[in-house]
């Protein structure tokens, strides 16, 4: 069965693009195709969609330059990428306090020194 479906998409091409786009996953595209088998009307309203689909990506892509990297950029807002910055900063200072205080603690020593193990008191 699973054969079949496989040589149904590759007849089918436009069908990856759904999937590629999100409107569709394979799997509903697998449901639709064991209902209603391969020779439906329902299959003939994909190709039309998926044609503007594809002209749309291509004209996206040949649009994608630097103003539209400008535009964006503009439309950040500073402010929450400020607080943003800040926040990271203060939970690392907050991490490099607590590893401060451990190196601290750690290299202090309390005047204790282990005696030699035969040793005896007062030797």
């Amino acid at each position: 069965m699973k054969e079949e479906f496989k040589t149904f998409v590759r007849t089918k091409p436009e069908l990856a693009s759904y999937v590629t786009d999100g409107s569709m996953t394979w799997q509903k595209f697998y449901e639709l195709w064991s209902l209603y088998g391969n020779d439906n009307k329902i299959w003939d309203d994909y190709p039309k969609k998926s044609v503007t689909t594809s002209a749309r990506t291509s004209s996206n892509s040949n649009n994608f330059s630097f103003s539209s990297i400008v535009d964006s950029l503009k439309k950040v807002d500073m402010d929450s990428v400020q607080k943003g910055i800040n926040s990271v900063q203060k939970a690392v200072e907050l991490l490099q306090g607590f590893t401060a205080k451990d190196a601290l603690s750690s290299s202090s020593s309390s005047g204790y020194e282990p005696r030699q193990l035969f040793k005896k008191f007062e030797d």
